[in-house]
């Protein structure tokens, strides 16, 4: 994650947050530990305290974590990476992991995970990600995404997250949950949020802006008024923690 430094103005701008039955899913949240992980500027962070949770939001990046502070100050930031948790064990009620799990070795990460829960606590982890497939400037963005970024490709949306974590022994995940939503977005906040992902920051600033004045080029010819209307998909799993 040590591109995100990069694009902490970007993220903050563009980055959507999390339909609300995410976090429906996963009530009851008044008075409940919570770890975020992975928590980047604060996005679910912000959430689960509007729902009554205490979070202790964490990030291996320090310039996410100041940024998310400023939005949510009652949480306290650690900076930390999620293979190495700064937490005694049994402390959590809940860790979440919102679009960040990825990045993480999954058998350091469950074995991490299951030690800070309480018997019984559970880990979550969820992703969002655009399901326009089938229109051409889509299908010709995500081409030129593949083309310019080597080992990104739009089949990475489809990973069962779960079944890793389940197949690690210390979680018994529960069946995907998928939520369905649409996006109301600008084309400049589309291009916006592209930058803000870690395959396009990677890239060098000549390629970086080839790729993006590519993409911008379908969009606009698609959305000639500059607003976009994008179906999503949040796709969540749940897991309860295996008595050790």
């Amino acid at each position: 994650m040590g591109v995100f430094h990069e694009v902490v103005d970007e993220y903050d701008r563009a980055r959507p947050s999390y339909p609300a039955e995410v976090f429906d899913a996963l009530e009851p949240l008044t008075g409940r530990r919570v770890l975020d992980g992975g928590a980047g500027t604060g996005i679910a962070t912000r959430a689960l305290q509007a729902r009554g949770a205490h979070v202790v939001a964490f990030d291996i990046s320090e310039e996410m974590l100041r940024r998310a502070q400023l939005y949510a100050s009652r949480a306290p930031v650690v900076a930390a990476d999620g293979a190495f948790l700064p937490f005694r064990s049994g402390w959590a009620d809940l860790i979440c992991f919102a679009q960040s799990w990825h990045w993480l070795d999954p058998e350091r990460g469950c074995a991490e995970a299951a030690r800070v829960l309480v018997a019984d606590g559970r880990w979550c982890g969820w992703w969002s990600h655009a399901r326009a497939d089938g229109d051409s400037w889509f299908d010709d963005s995500w081409s030129a995404v593949e083309a310019a970024c080597p080992g990104t490709h739009r089949g990475q949306r489809d990973i069962d997250w779960g079944e890793q974590v389940a197949s690690s022994g210390r979680f018994v995940v529960a069946d995907r949950i998928t939520v369905a939503w649409l996006r109301h977005i600008s084309v400049e906040q589309w291009i916006t949020e592209l930058r803000s992902h870690s395959y396009v920051a990677a890239l060098s600033y000549t390629d970086r802006d080839r790729l993006l004045d590519r993409v911008r080029r379908f969009v606009s010819a698609r959305f000639t008024d500059g607003a976009m209307a994008v179906p999503y998909e949040t796709w969540l799993w749940v897991g309860r923690a295996v008595a050790a």
